[in-house]
C-alpha cells in the first residue's frame, strides 16, 4: 500500500507543473503573481523539505530496503497521470486546476491522521511516521494558501471550483481504495498458489 503511495508521491511535482501551465497570463484580473508564488513555495518545500527522504525512511521502517525497486501497479500509474489527463487539456480552466490541487491537499490531513493512529495501534509501526505528521499540518496550510490565491481573483461561479476540489478528493480516496483492492487481490492469488 504505502509503496504505491510512495511511487505516486514521487510524481506529485508534475501536478504543480500542470497548475503552472494552466495559470492565467499576467495582466489579467487574476493575481497570477500571487498564484505562481504560492505554487513555487510548494515546489520549493518539496525540494528542500526532504519529503522524499522522509518517505524513504518510512518505507525502510516498513521493511522496504530498496524503494527504488518498487514497481507501480496499473492503478498507481493511472492515478499519477490522472491529474494531467483531466486538467491539462483546453476544456479545463487554470482556476479549476488549482481548485483540484487544493482539494487533493485538504484530503491529506485526515488520511495522515488515520495513518499515524492506525500503524502503531494495529501494526506496531511507530518509526518513520514523521512524514505523515509533517503533512498532517502542512497540507492544511497548502490548501488555505492555494484556495486563497484562487478565490482572490476568480470572477466566475464558485461551484465550479468546489466541484473540481471535490472530484480530486474522490479521486484520491478512490486511489487508496483501488490500491488496497489490488494488493488484497494479489495476496489472495499468492496464498492460493502456496
Amino acid at each position: 500500500m504505502f509503496g504505491q503511495y510512495y511511487l505516486w508521491r514521487n510524481q506529485f511535482h508534475r501536478w504543480f507543473g500542470v497548475c503552472i501551465v494552466k495559470s492565467p497570463a499576467f495582466g489579467t484580473s487574476f493575481d497570477t503573481s500571487f498564484v505562481l508564488s504560492e505554487l513555487t513555495e510548494h515546489i520549493d518545500e518539496e525540494i528542500n523539505g526532504d519529503h522524499h527522504g522522509m518517505a524513504v525512511r518510512f518505507l525502510h521502517a516498513l521493511g522496504v530496503a530498496e524503494p527504488q525497486s518498487l514497481t507501480p501497479l496499473p492503478v498507481t500509474s493511472a492515478y499519477s497521470d490522472s491529474f494531467l489527463r483531466r486538467y491539462l487539456g483546453p476544456q479545463r480552466t487554470g482556476e479549476e486546476t488549482l481548485a483540484a490541487l487544493a482539494g487533493r491537499e485538504i484530503v491529506a490531513p485526515e488520511r495522515n491522521r488515520l495513518t499515524i493512529e492506525a500503524l502503531p495501534e494495529h501494526y506496531g509501526i511507530d518509526e518513520g511516521l514523521e512524514f505523515f505528521g509533517l503533512h498532517e499540518e502542512l497540507e492544511v496550510e497548502h490548501f488555505a494558501s492555494l484556495w486563497g490565491a484562487l478565490v482572490k481573483g476568480y470572477q466566475a461561479d464558485e461551484s465550479t471550483l468546489i466541484d473540481a476540489a471535490r472530484q480530486e478528493i474522490r479521486e484520491h480516496v478512490t486511489f487508496w481504495d483501488d490500491v488496497y483492492a489490488a494488493v488484497t487481490e494479489a495476496r489472495g492469488r499468492a496464498s492460493a498458489w502456496a
